[in-house]
């Protein structure tokens, strides 16, 4: 189950936020700034500048990181993104 970098549309296994001891301060991080979240101690303020892998899925979900501070409820990206295109 994938979440994904509201930045450049990456995504990554929800348990990842799992692996940091510091789990809810990494997931806030992770909505503000996508993948570089993940990257090293947490320390880093800097937003994800990775190349664009999904656009849509990305603005997707920027739309649920802001409406929940919940990872479980970011998983819906692709779900949410086909109701936007109106598929």
């Amino acid at each position: 189950m994938d979440i994904h970098c509201r930045h450049c549309g990456e995504p990554w296994e929800i348990y990842t936020l799992h692996e940091f001891n510091d789990y809810n301060r990494r997931a806030k991080l992770f909505a503000k700034l996508g993948c570089n979240a993940l990257m090293d101690d947490g320390e880093n303020t800097t937003p994800c500048n990775m190349p664009v892998v999904d656009l849509g899925i990305a603005q997707a979900s920027a739309v649920l990181q802001d409406d929940s501070p919940h990872p479980d409820d970011w998983l819906g990206a692709s779900d949410l993104l086909m109701m936007l295109e109106g598929g």
